[in-house]
Protein backbone atom coordinates (compact mmCIF):
# COMPACT_ATOMS: atom_id res chain seq x y z
CA UNK A 1 0.00 0.00 0.00
CA UNK A 2 1.40 3.35 -1.00
CA UNK A 3 2.76 5.90 2.29
CA UNK A 4 0.88 9.22 2.06
CA UNK A 5 3.37 11.77 1.85
CA UNK A 6 2.99 15.13 3.63
CA UNK A 7 3.25 18.33 1.31
CA UNK A 8 5.77 20.82 2.40
CA UNK A 9 4.79 24.28 1.56
CA UNK A 10 7.18 26.69 -0.27
CA UNK A 11 5.76 29.69 1.83
CA UNK A 12 6.62 28.37 5.37
CA UNK A 13 10.63 28.03 5.83
CA UNK A 14 10.01 27.13 9.26
CA UNK A 15 8.68 24.09 11.13
CA UNK A 16 6.23 24.36 13.86
CA UNK A 17 8.66 23.96 16.26
CA UNK A 18 11.20 26.33 15.26
CA UNK A 19 13.53 24.12 13.61
CA UNK A 20 14.51 24.70 9.42
CA UNK A 21 11.51 22.71 7.09
CA UNK A 22 13.03 20.97 4.34
CA UNK A 23 14.38 22.46 1.42
CA UNK A 24 15.71 19.73 -0.62
CA UNK A 25 15.30 16.02 -1.00
CA UNK A 26 17.53 13.24 -1.56
CA UNK A 27 16.70 9.41 -2.35
CA UNK A 28 18.19 6.49 0.03
CA UNK A 29 17.76 3.89 -3.04
CA UNK A 30 17.75 0.39 -1.15
CA UNK A 31 18.70 -2.53 -3.65
CA UNK A 32 18.42 -5.71 -1.94
CA UNK A 33 20.27 -7.96 -4.16
CA UNK A 34 22.12 -9.79 -5.34
CA UNK A 35 24.08 -8.18 -2.57
CA UNK A 36 21.97 -5.71 -0.03
CA UNK A 37 23.32 -1.84 -1.38
CA UNK A 38 21.98 1.09 -1.63
CA UNK A 39 22.74 3.95 -4.77
CA UNK A 40 25.60 6.36 -4.41
CA UNK A 41 26.57 9.11 -6.75
CA UNK A 42 30.03 11.23 -7.28
CA UNK A 43 29.06 14.66 -7.55
CA UNK A 44 30.20 16.61 -10.21
CA UNK A 45 33.13 18.98 -9.32
CA UNK A 46 32.14 22.35 -9.60
CA UNK A 47 33.35 25.87 -8.40
CA UNK A 48 31.10 27.15 -5.18
CA UNK A 49 29.54 24.15 -4.63
CA UNK A 50 30.38 23.03 -1.09
CA UNK A 51 29.43 19.42 -2.32
CA UNK A 52 31.45 19.34 -5.13
CA UNK A 53 33.33 15.61 -5.37
CA UNK A 54 31.58 14.19 -2.52
CA UNK A 55 29.53 10.74 -2.71
CA UNK A 56 26.22 11.61 -1.98
CA UNK A 57 22.48 10.75 -2.52
CA UNK A 58 20.46 11.86 -5.74
CA UNK A 59 18.75 14.76 -5.06
CA UNK A 60 18.28 18.40 -4.83
CA UNK A 61 16.45 21.95 -3.94
CA UNK A 62 13.39 22.10 -4.65
CA UNK A 63 12.09 23.40 -7.51
CA UNK A 64 8.76 25.56 -7.60
CA UNK A 65 7.26 23.46 -10.20
CA UNK A 66 7.45 20.16 -7.49
CA UNK A 67 4.57 19.60 -5.69
CA UNK A 68 6.35 18.15 -3.01
CA UNK A 69 9.53 17.04 -1.95
CA UNK A 70 8.75 13.45 -2.69
CA UNK A 71 8.90 14.90 -6.53
CA UNK A 72 11.94 16.88 -5.78
CA UNK A 73 13.44 13.39 -4.74
CA UNK A 74 11.93 11.43 -8.17
CA UNK A 75 13.02 14.35 -10.33
CA UNK A 76 16.56 14.78 -9.13
CA UNK A 77 16.94 11.02 -9.66
CA UNK A 78 15.75 10.79 -12.76
CA UNK A 79 17.56 14.02 -13.95
CA UNK A 80 21.17 12.89 -12.24
CA UNK A 81 20.92 9.04 -13.08
CA UNK A 82 18.24 8.73 -15.48
CA UNK A 83 16.35 6.31 -12.75
CA UNK A 84 12.01 6.92 -13.23
CA UNK A 85 10.85 5.58 -10.26
CA UNK A 86 7.13 6.36 -9.06
CA UNK A 87 5.70 7.68 -6.08
CA UNK A 88 4.49 4.68 -4.94
CA UNK A 89 7.84 2.74 -4.65
CA UNK A 90 9.07 5.20 -2.00
CA UNK A 91 8.81 2.94 1.20
CA UNK A 92 9.39 5.59 3.75
CA UNK A 93 9.99 9.17 4.33
CA UNK A 94 13.82 8.98 6.69
CA UNK A 95 14.54 11.64 9.97
CA UNK A 96 15.17 15.25 8.16
CA UNK A 97 18.75 15.96 8.69
CA UNK A 98 21.00 18.95 7.36
CA UNK A 99 23.30 19.26 5.07
CA UNK A 100 26.29 21.56 5.05
CA UNK A 101 27.66 22.02 8.61
CA UNK A 102 30.97 21.99 7.35
CA UNK A 103 30.58 24.67 4.39
CA UNK A 104 28.52 26.96 6.80
CA UNK A 105 25.19 26.90 5.09
CA UNK A 106 22.81 24.38 6.55
CA UNK A 107 19.97 22.76 4.33
CA UNK A 108 17.28 21.27 5.91
CA UNK A 109 17.01 17.72 3.51
CA UNK A 110 14.36 15.20 3.51
CA UNK A 111 15.51 11.67 2.83
CA UNK A 112 13.39 9.28 1.12
CA UNK A 113 13.91 5.33 1.41
CA UNK A 114 13.01 3.52 -1.77
CA UNK A 115 13.44 0.00 -2.71
CA UNK A 116 14.03 -1.91 -5.30
CA UNK A 117 14.76 -5.68 -5.56
CA UNK A 118 17.98 -5.75 -7.01
CA UNK A 119 20.57 -3.05 -8.47
CA UNK A 120 20.07 -1.98 -11.67
CA UNK A 121 22.45 -0.12 -14.54
CA UNK A 122 22.80 3.33 -13.80
CA UNK A 123 23.82 6.23 -16.12
CA UNK A 124 24.74 9.57 -14.61
CA UNK A 125 24.19 12.82 -15.94
CA UNK A 126 28.31 13.95 -16.45
CA UNK A 127 26.90 17.95 -15.77
CA UNK A 128 25.38 16.13 -12.50
CA UNK A 129 27.94 13.11 -11.30
CA UNK A 130 31.02 11.30 -12.46
CA UNK A 131 29.80 8.27 -11.62
CA UNK A 132 27.51 5.97 -9.64
CA UNK A 133 28.09 3.22 -6.89
CA UNK A 134 25.61 0.15 -5.41
CA UNK A 135 27.52 0.52 -2.29
CA UNK A 136 27.15 -3.00 -0.84
CA UNK A 137 25.65 -2.72 3.44
CA UNK A 138 28.12 -4.91 4.28
CA UNK A 139 30.29 -2.31 4.28
CA UNK A 140 28.55 -0.10 6.36
CA UNK A 141 27.64 -2.50 8.52
CA UNK A 142 30.88 -3.23 9.42
CA UNK A 143 32.38 -1.34 12.42
CA UNK A 144 35.93 -1.68 10.97
CA UNK A 145 35.02 0.50 8.22
CA UNK A 146 34.31 3.55 10.11
CA UNK A 147 37.30 5.81 11.06
CA UNK A 148 37.86 9.25 11.86
CA UNK A 149 39.34 10.96 8.52
CA UNK A 150 40.78 13.73 7.01
CA UNK A 151 41.07 14.15 3.25
CA UNK A 152 39.44 15.82 0.28
CA UNK A 153 36.26 18.15 0.80
CA UNK A 154 37.22 17.94 4.82
CA UNK A 155 37.87 20.92 5.73
CA UNK A 156 41.93 21.35 6.71
CA UNK A 157 42.71 20.64 10.57
CA UNK A 158 39.41 17.88 10.79
CA UNK A 159 39.21 14.46 11.35
CA UNK A 160 35.59 13.44 10.45
CA UNK A 161 33.77 10.22 10.86
CA UNK A 162 33.10 8.12 7.63
CA UNK A 163 34.32 5.40 5.43
CA UNK A 164 37.28 5.02 3.40
CA UNK A 165 36.35 5.36 -0.59
CA UNK A 166 38.81 5.47 -2.92
CA UNK A 167 40.44 8.98 -3.65
CA UNK A 168 36.76 10.66 -2.09
CA UNK A 169 36.00 9.14 1.59
CA UNK A 170 32.09 8.73 2.49
CA UNK A 171 31.55 11.59 5.12
CA UNK A 172 28.92 14.52 6.46
CA UNK A 173 25.57 14.29 5.65
CA UNK A 174 25.18 11.26 3.44
CA UNK A 175 27.16 9.06 5.48
CA UNK A 176 25.11 10.48 8.84
CA UNK A 177 21.57 9.69 6.86
CA UNK A 178 23.05 6.10 6.42
CA UNK A 179 23.97 5.88 9.90
CA UNK A 180 21.00 6.71 11.07
CA UNK A 181 18.79 4.52 8.56
CA UNK A 182 20.74 1.64 9.41
CA UNK A 183 21.55 1.72 13.40
CA UNK A 184 24.96 2.18 13.43
CA UNK A 185 26.37 4.52 15.98
CA UNK A 186 28.49 6.98 14.88
CA UNK A 187 32.31 8.03 15.79
CA UNK A 188 32.77 11.84 17.15
CA UNK A 189 34.65 14.43 15.07
CA UNK A 190 37.50 15.57 15.78
CA UNK A 191 39.01 19.39 14.99
CA UNK A 192 42.40 21.18 15.63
Amino acid sequence: MPVEMPTVSHAAPWSQDGSAAPAAAVAVVHAQGPEESVLLIQRARRRNDPWSGQWSFPGGKRDPQDRDLLETALRELQEECELRLLRDQCVATLEVMYAGRSAGRLVAVEPYLFRLPKAVSIQVNPAEATQALWLPLSILRDPSRHQLLEGPGIPSGWRVPGIPLGEVPLWGFTYRVLCAWLGIPILNQVSS
